[in-house]
């Protein structure tokens, strides 16, 4: 199994055909794969997108988000935005889907919506556990599964330490039935009072990376036993409030960009996998 990796330009700026062109030049020779792109936060037009990345020679996901205020708007705001999504041609598409406040019949909707969508497109659809969605927790997550078990995921695991304020280990029987379910990760480094620590290269949070590096080892493992071919993963240190900052400057006290290169390298040389070219 070979690992993809793609760039977030979270804590880039991104609102030009110029600026684009440049991140993916610094993205290509950081060692990438492609780009992840959240459709929400960003403005360049699809031909102008997939020509600079086609000269890149780099890959697409796209992100995007359900919104509104119950269900009939987040099903319709799914649907548009997914239509949206495959015009980029991504490799998958991901979703940050529904609500921690609807219940979960009303979740289920969007989630089995989301599998028709899959269908009539032809494009993998992984739906990201998060804070403030319906996959805010492992206890959900596990319940979302079970009712529909052919349901992808992007692993975000960082929400969850924060939400349960732990660092899983007391958690390893839902984790097993969670992890068959993970097709894509966001791999950023969570600790149990927040979602970001402040630098994953300090030997301050050594035992929280060790943690989240064996975490990921086991999905690989599983994907690797499903026969899975590619594997894409997405470093996901994030700007302020993610990244924390010096209280009278508000300068972030670590470089995100070299915090998320440090995160590829890490995976490639830690991980018990091969290795894409």
């Amino acid at each position: 199994m070979e690992l993809h990796f793609h760039k977030s330009f979270w804590e880039a700026s991104c609102n030009n055909p110029q600026e684009l062109s440049e991140l993916l030049t610094r993205t290509k020779n950081d060692g990438y794969q492609g780009s992840e792109l959240f459709l929400p936060f960003y403005g360049i037009d699809i031909d102008t997108t997939l020509k600079v990345h086609g000269e890149h020679g780099l890959n697409i996901i796209t992100g995007i988000a359900t919104q509104g205020d119950d269900i009939a708007a987040h099903l319709k705001s799914m649907t548009a935005q997914i239509a949206q999504a495959v015009e980029f041609s991504p490799v998958l598409i991901n979703s940050h889907t529904g609500r921690d406040i609807f219940t979960l019949e009303e979740n289920l909707t969007l989630f089995e919506h989301a599998l028709k969508l899959e269908q009539k497109y032809g494009i993998a659809i992984t739906h990201e556990t998060h804070r403030f969605r319906p996959t805010f927790s492992t206890f959900d997550t596990e319940k979302i599964i079970q009712a529909l078990p052919e349901l992808k995921l992007n692993l975000d695991i960082s929400h969850w330490m924060v939400v349960h304020e732990s660092d899983l280990r007391d958690q390893q029987a839902r984790l097993d039935a969670i992890f068959p379910h993970v097709q894509h990760i966001h791999a950023r480094v969570g600790f149990e009072e927040g979602p970001q620590v402040t630098d994953p290269q300090d030997e301050l949070w050594a035992e929280h990376l060790e943690n989240h590096l064996g975490l990921w080892q086991k999905v690989f493992d599983i994907a690797a036993q499903r026969g899975q071919k590619r594997f894409t993963i997405t470093p996901e240190f994030g700007p302020f409030p993610y990244a924390h900052v010096h209280p009278q400057t508000q300068q972030p006290l670590t470089d995100v960009w070299a915090a998320n290169n440090f995160m590829q390298q890490r995976l490639k040389h830690k991980l018990d996998v091969k290795l894409s070219a």
